[in-house]
């Protein structure tokens, strides 16, 4: 089991990124917005950090917000970072849309935003590739042109589809690397990933053996489980500006407890398919943030790893 963990688009210092790598951690994401109620970086200077502050790890954008660039540019900019990286990039994409302004502001039309992630897809495919290439599409057109340098990887990296949407789905089953969900339980992360499943058999695509089956999942650790499932409804609410999350979904959406909560709700992702968990950690405010990342890592990721529900 792959277990990773996202700064969620803020700067915990380099330090502590590498100390997430030191502690044992799979891979460290970041996510993005442009404009949010809430402070967060841009995916790809994020991304950029966490490759100079660590070795060994996964590093990437999960998700970064696809339609907001044009291809041939996150195409150079993520190929750099696979470079200074040395080839340990893997990209979530997303479509976005929880802040329709974030589009307005950045002149790109909210309006069909899953074909411009569609095609996105494609063409970044065809950069990674390192040929000579033109393409046409419905709302993308490329004459005669090369990425040069490629990525540190042949082929490049690995891109995984974000979203729960039926179209996040069909677009993980025809074009995904992997399939990323997000705000979900292991019975719905099950019913996602039989759905995408069979939206590759009806585009004739067969899943190749090392897809990556992920879950993007919020955590809150306490020794007072009851605080710490009230802190993680209470976050997600403010985090999504949505109450219903910390009133009729309170405890639907964030594994929280004590650490043998916590391994139990990350186990049941793992029983139902999941190769591959995002953590995103939810401590008391003002905690620093590298006190949850030791917590998660001392308490709850050798017993994940193991599948070892007692202490």
């Amino acid at each position: 089991m792959f277990v990773g963990v996202s700064c969620r688009g803020e700067l915990w210092g380099l330090d502590v990124f590498r100390a997430a790598e030191e502690l044992g951690f799979d891979g460290l994401f970041t996510g993005e917005h442009l404009l949010a109620h809430r402070p967060t970086w841009d995916a790809i200077t994020m991304t950029t950090a966490l490759a100079c502050a660590t070795e060994r790890i996964t590093i990437g954008p999960a998700a970064v917000i696809a339609p907001l660039r044009h291809p041939t540019l996150l195409a150079k900019e993520l190929a750099g970072i696979d470079r200074i990286s040395g080839g340990r990039l893997v990209v979530a994409l997303g479509v976005g849309g929880d802040y329709p302004e974030e589009f307005t502001q950045a002149g790109v039309p909210f309006e069909r935003r899953g074909q411009r992630t569609d095609e996105t897809i494609e063409i970044l495919r065809r950069y990674f590739s390192g040929e000579r290439f033109s393409y046409e599409g419905e709302l993308y057109r490329l004459e005669d042109v090369r990425l040069d340098p490629p990525p540190a990887r042949p082929g490049g990296p690995p891109l995984w589809v974000a979203g729960r949407s039926e179209a996040a789905r069909r677009r993980a089953g025809r074009l995904g690397d992997g399939f990323l969900p997000y705000m979900v339980t292991p019975a719905s992360c099950r019913l996602l990933f039989d759905s995408t499943l069979a939206h590759a058999g009806q585009a004739g695509r067969g899943l190749p053996s090392g897809y990556a089956w992920g879950a993007y999942v919020h955590v809150s650790l306490g020794d007072d489980p009851d605080e710490a499932r009230r802190r993680g409804d209470e976050h997600l609410a403010w985090r999504y500006a949505d109450p219903r999350l910390a009133g009729e979904l309170a405890g639907r959406y964030c594994v929280a407890g004590c650490a043998d909560d916590v391994v139990e709700g990350l186990l049941g992702f793992a029983e139902v398919g999941c190769t591959h968990l995002v953590l995103a950690l939810i401590a008391p405010e003002g905690t620093p943030a590298l006190e949850p990342l030791r917590a998660v890592a001392e308490t709850v990721l050798p017993r994940v790893r193991r599948g070892r529900r007692g202490g």
